[in-house]
């Protein structure tokens, strides 16, 4: 078959194919041929095609009805399922309105459910497959494929004879042959097409209802994809991409387009609408074709099997047939399935094929697509980096050689050229109405046509960094970002001060409960090398430390006292940081007030962190203002009474009702009881308060009065 198109033009003809399909389907039926619509690739197709039926695939990968569906369905479930049955209950997708029947599978639990509420309104036959892919779950599923067969031959009123079952088979085989030889003819390196392209020729293909010329028609598309690689239209090298996990389509197509719009290639596709339903072929010569379809279909490599090695073992030969440089794994949010096996793919292809591995965790709304592509621009370019030699730079030590020299006091001259000398990336500051240079290192290695990033600092300050040959582009964009936060923290600092010198670094107390405790753990971290601030032991129970640069120190000094603390019969409190260093005074007896609480409120705990008990201490605060008897509510007291009475637990339940903001569901997981018989005490509750018509306010005075009874009859005031 000769085509008369351009390759742009069939690809974007097979694009639009799904959707040229929906009124060519109506034509169909107006004939008198029946349809079968489907969701999963392993339903046999041929087992519909030998009855005379249209096998299609229903609509599944839009957003589009995904709020239609959670009306019924919880919003946690997968969004393919909740999108396939949004399509139906609106009846939005003409391939479900005018299917005869829909062929269901028990793969998922989201899936079998939807059956079950599809099966209300529609003709549903649900197939049953093994969870392994055993020699007992091949027997099983051969026996489940002649019921599948003997069920159409009731429901259509046909018999299927050995002879429709094999002309179904060969000519399922050449669509596949077909479209197998498509794909792989991204194994040519460089890549002649876009992948987007190969996949919008697979996902069209199956909506032409005239099985009979597919294979001729794709196959004329490979013939003129490779005649005009050897002519030398081709792309230029690009990173050579796998994508594996969840079904992709329709609004999931975000993924490809990430990753070839950010400069890499999707030589294959493993998801299931992709090479993996293409890889194997139906077993011809065998005697028992039932048999030899149920171990073609049985084979595919899907997470919901057990385990599931054929899925590991064809994204290996895809690695190395399609000289593959990284491997992205895109999860559809609530697939649990494909989230617990992704561990196994990232294992496998880390640590066995040494590539680069990356998972995306997704649905099918749009709000995350700048997210992705920042990602994928990413992972692109460390490839990129690797497969160009290009320098690796590590951003943790940029960030602490920047902190460090800004802490100690150094000029930012000193700072930058220290910078400079780790990373060797061309940075200058300009300022005033003329750009003058302020401050400035590498311009000897800065050419006219060099690429820069440029960002503003502050008010009429920008820093220019300029991205060398051997340098990565995100890198040195992250530098400029920590250097613009730096100098801008650098400038304010001054003109707090009046000096040249950098904002103080933070200082920040620990807490012990007795002195001599308080020596050794003082001692333990002036000896432990990775913390580098500075440690005074002072003459009471307290330690200062100076110096502290961000949450970084701050998480390494908790995890030396969690460990320090273990061999101990003692108790230690980790304070908060603070900046100025006139208000030590007053933070430590803050903090003592908070070492006092957390050690009444939770006596077998070792080590507190002050954050944790800033509600408490509140409580504290407002006890004190307020005076014995300021906060003492008539309403409280008749709870009790009524507690003493009944035993019903209503003060109990008030307290978590007003402390989880009034959520029922919450509540309820707070008192251990189910939410039926929770129900029952919120109903007496507002007859006794009046809870639905008080605001805010007046239930926070409630809350409130409450914890300073709770504080107070836990001994904590």
């Amino acid at each position: 078959m000769k085509l008369v198109q351009d390759l742009p033009e069939i690809f974007e003809e097979f694009g639009e194919k799904r959707r040229e399909a929906f009124l060519e389907v109506k034509e169909y039926k107006d004939k008198g041929v029946p349809v079968v619509g489907m969701y999963c690739a392993y339903f046999p197709t041929e087992l519909a095609m030998a009855v005379g039926a249209i096998p299609v695939g229903l609509c599944s990968f839009s957003n589009e009805t995904v709020t239609a569906a959670e009306r019924e369905l919880p919003k946690s479930m997968c969004p393919l399922v909740k999108s396939s049955y949004g399509f139906a209950i609106e009846d939005k997708c003409p391939f479900f309105h005018f299917a005869d029947l829909v062929i269901g599978e028990t793969t998922c639990d989201g899936k079998k459910k939807m059956y079950e509420l599809m099966a209300e309104f529609k003709p549903v036959f649900v197939m049953e497959l093994p969870n392994s892919q055993s020699e007992k779950g091949l027997e099983f599923w051969r026996r489940e494929v002649i019921r599948t067969k003997e069920y159409f031959e009731e429901f259509f009123h046909v018999i299927i004879t050995d002879e429709m079952i094999h002309h179904a088979v060969h000519l399922s085989n050449e669509i596949r042959r077909s479209l197998k030889e498509l794909c792989e003819v991204m194994k040519l390196d460089p890549a002649p097409v876009f992948g987007t392209d190969i996949q919008k020729m697979i996902n069209g293909s199956k909506y032409r209802f005239d099985f009979k010329t597919t294979p001729e028609l794709v196959d004329a598309v490979t013939e003129k994809i490779l005649e005009e690689y050897h002519q030398g239209k081709h792309l230029e090298s690009r990173p050579r991409i796998l994508v594996t996990g969840c079904p992709i389509g329709g609004d999931t197509m975000k993924i490809l387009e990430g990753i070839e719009e950010n400069g890499g290639v999707v030589v294959a596709v493993e998801n299931c609408s992709g090479v993996k339903t293409l890889d194997q072929m139906v077993d011809e010569t065998q005697e028992d074709i039932y048999g030899a379809i149920a171990k073609r279909y049985l084979s595919t490599g899907c997470s919901i099997m057990t385990p599931n090695d054929n899925r590991i073992e064809l994204i290996g030969r895809i690695i190395e047939e399609y000289h593959v440089d990284g491997v992205v794994e895109m999860i559809l949010s609530g697939c649990h399935a494909t989230g617990a096996e992704s561990i196994y793919i990232r294992k496998f292809v880390n640590e066995e094929k040494n590539l680069p591995y990356i998972s995306i965790d997704t649905d099918y709304s749009s709000a995350d697509k700048g997210q992705i592509s920042t990602r994928l621009a990413a992972f692109i370019e460390m490839i990129q980096a690797d497969k160009s030699g290009k320098k690796e730079l590590d951003m943790n030590y940029c960030y602490k050689l920047i902190v460090s020299g800004i802490s100690s006091g150094r000029c930012f001259e000193e700072v930058l050229q220290n910078v400079w000398d780790y990373t060797g990336v061309p940075v200058r500051f300009l300022g005033g109405g003329n750009q003058e240079v302020l401050y400035e290192v590498g311009k000897e290695q800065v050419t006219v046509d060099a690429q820069r990033i440029v960002h503003e600092c502050l008010d009429g300050v920008w820093i220019e960094a300029v991205i060398l040959d051997d340098q990565r582009k995100i890198q040195v964009q992250e530098l400029a970002d920590i250097l613009a936060k730096s100098f801008s923290m650098y400038q304010k600092n001054r003109k707090n001060t009046g000096n040249d010198q950098t904002c103080q670094p933070d200082y920040l107390w620990i807490l012990v409960s007795d002195t001599s405790l308080a020596a050794r753990l003082a001692g333990k971290l002036e000896e432990t090398k990775e913390f580098s601030s500075v440690v005074e032991k002072q003459k009471d129970n307290s330690i200062l430390i100076t110096n502290i640069r961000g949450k970084e120190d701050r998480a390494l000094l908790i995890r030396l006292c969690k460990e320090f603390i273990y061999d101990y019969d003692g108790k230690i409190l980790v304070g908060n940081g603070v900046k100025a260093e006139q208000n030590l005074s007053e933070n430590k007896r803050l903090q003592q007030e908070v070492f006092e609480l957390a050690r009444n409120r939770a006596p077998r705990k070792h080590l507190y962190l002050i954050e944790e008990y800033y509600h408490e201490l509140a409580i504290s605060y407002i006890s004190r203002k307020v005076g014995e008897n300021g906060f003492k509510l008539k309403e409280l007291e008749q709870i009790r009474c009524e507690d003493e009475e009944t035993g019903r637990n209503l003060y109990e339940t008030l307290y978590w009702y007003l402390r989880m903001k009034r959520n029922v569901s919450q509540t309820a997981a707070k008192l251990k009881i189910h939410r039926n018989t929770l129900l029952p005490r919120l109903t007496r509750l507002n007859d006794m308060l009046d809870l639905d018509n008080r605001d805010g306010a007046e239930c926070e005075k409630l809350l409130i009065a409450m914890e300073i009874e709770r504080m107070k009859n836990s001994d904590g005031l």
